[in-house]
């Protein structure tokens, strides 16, 4: 199979599915949020989330004084909440976020984004709502790879802050809460190591806390993030413990899609992609779908797949990538010029760079006479805007 093409371009926006009825406000939120994530600004999520809605859920219950509340929630309304920067995390490069549906669940309003980064792939859902001057606005946000609201993360967060500075009332608590600030030595400790980038240590750390604070969901999740950093194998027993303390995680199907030890696994990784497709409703899975078969030689049902994604998305691009890889590979160079023309027409004069991997089918395009007509046509225009970038063949 030839490997695929590298592509960096800039995608245009298309429109998203909706689910009715809706309250206008809210699609027009979720479609702002989108369309600022796209132009690489992060800190669209702070500005529209209501900072005392999302403040009220991450102090409700902490056993703290009132002078101490008072003084913590002053702090966030002064310097706000950097939700942005936390989960997407690439300073607007390599950044795109696709609205895929805003639906209701019960009363309440939810918007849910694909998030493609440097980090891969993952889901953003939106609880959305109405702050005090009947605005719209965001209330929380749930990252599927956090496995949880980010007001429950928030929630923890301050616990310790409050236990640290001698403000955590404990007799309050009970059960794993009170675990995890009696353990506040012991996460002081795994945040030094993985800040020293000793992970092995950090999970040794990890593995010596009560049973029951062990099994919970944020430390199995810390866990597993550290073992695929560190060992394929642990890693894979890691995920079979979680999956059977957590069968209905979505993050699960998101994980398998990154899991090397599954990816010669074509039946289960087609089964994460239809089970994480039921959930999220996104066009994107039939890129992935397209990119399996491509890899199992599957040519003809790889097309397929891929131009229903670009039917269903016409703002992917990642399919366009791997149709034409497909058309070098089956020698169709007057198609694979004509998918590099709509790349760029998509683009809409941005610059494009497409590297190609050295193989004979490679070499066979690069000479071929569609590739050199195509060739001059981008030396022309880099002649006329000065900018342009043309097709290369990748380096060994």
């Amino acid at each position: 199979m030839l490997p695929l093409l590298w592509l960096l371009l800039a995608a245009p926006v298309s429109a998203p599915a909706m689910s009715s009825p809706v309250d206008p406000a809210f699609l027009s939120l979720a479609r702002e949020v989108e369309a600022a994530l796209l132009a690489g600004d992060e800190a669209a999520l702070d500005a529209r989330l209501d900072g005392e809605q999302f403040l009220q859920r991450v102090t409700r219950g902490l056993p703290v004084s009132s002078t101490f509340l008072e003084a913590l929630t002053g702090e966030v309304r002064a310097d706000g909440w950097p939700m942005g920067r936390r989960l997407l995390g690439s300073n607007g490069q390599g950044l795109h976020a696709r609205l895929l549906q805003v639906r209701m669940r019960g009363r309440t309003p939810f918007a849910l984004f694909r998030i493609l980064s440097g980090a891969g792939l993952n889901y953003l859902e939106l609880e959305l709502g109405r702050n005090a001057r009947n605005e719209a606005v965001i209330v929380d946000l749930f990252p599927y790879l956090e496995g949880e609201r980010m007001s429950e993360s928030m929630w923890r967060v301050y616990l310790l802050a409050a236990a640290e500075r001698g403000q955590c009332l404990t007799r309050k608590l009970r059960g794993v809460e009170r675990q995890w600030v009696e353990q506040l030595p012991r996460w002081r400790r795994i945040e030094r190591l993985l800040g020293s980038g000793q992970g092995r240590e950090a999970v040794e750390e990890l593995d010596r806390l009560p049973p029951r604070l062990r099994g919970q969901k944020f430390v199995q999740l810390k866990r597993l993030e550290l073992l695929a950093s560190l060992d394929e194998a642990e890693y894979a027993l890691g995920l079979l413990a979680f999956e059977k303390a957590f069968p209905q995680e979505p993050l699960l199907d998101l994980f398998a899609l990154d899991n090397p030890m599954l990816r010669g696994e074509s039946a289960v990784m087609m089964a994460a992609i239809d089970r994480l497709d039921r959930r999220v409703a996104d066009p994107y899975m039939d890129y992935l779908r397209g990119r399996m078969l491509h890899g199992q030689d599957d040519l003809e049902g790889a097309k397929r797949l891929l131009q229903k994604a670009l039917e269903e998305d016409p703002g992917l691009w990642e399919p366009r990538v791997e149709l034409l890889s497909v058309a070098i590979e089956e020698a169709d160079h007057a198609g694979a010029v004509h998918i590099l023309e709509e790349m760029e027409r998509g683009a809409g004069g941005s610059q494009m760079r497409v590297r190609i991997q050295e193989g004979p089918e490679a070499r066979a395009f690069l000479e071929s006479a569609e590739y050199k007509a195509w060739l001059e046509r981008q030396r022309a225009r880099e002649g006329r805007d000065g900018g342009s970038e043309v097709a290369e063949p990748a380096g060994p």
